[in-house]
């Protein structure tokens, strides 16, 4: 074992992830939880113990999705009224406003997905004891 001085800067964990891994852990909640469904019965009674002393970051991690879903709907909502401004002067062209207010839709709908998931986790692990 080695000493550490008083006054010494501990490094944190997240020093050593890369970017993305460190992105990936800030936005999806699921990492934090372990499959309750697998191995014997102690097993899958210790993951789900585990499971429930997790939920309590679940809050945070639905802000942050509540805040994804309406920045994307906003973004959307914005190039679609471009579309539609465009569409109204020009006829027969490629409404490139239409197809990028498109792709925040399928964001919004994807953020929308995770938002209902991660509330019905922790709904759950909240109201069952068992």
């Amino acid at each position: 074992m080695t000493s550490r001085s008083s006054g010494a800067a501990v490094a944190s964990h997240y020093d050593d992830m890369p970017l993305s891994l460190v992105l990936f852990r800030y936005l999806w909640p699921f990492w934090l939880f372990k499959d309750a469904s697998r191995g014997d019965r102690m097993t899958r009674a210790a993951a789900y113990r585990h499971n429930r002393s997790m939920r309590i970051y679940l809050p945070g991690y639905l802000m942050k999705w509540m805040l994804s879903c309406v920045t994307a709907f906003a973004i959307a909502a914005g190039f679609g009224s471009l579309s539609t401004a465009q569409a109204a002067s020009a006829t027969g062209s490629l409404d490139v406003f239409a197809i990028i207010a498109a792709g925040w839709g399928i964001i919004f709908a994807c953020s929308i997905c995770v938002l209902f998931l991660t509330s019905y986790i922790y709904l759950y692990l909240s109201r069952n004891d068992a």
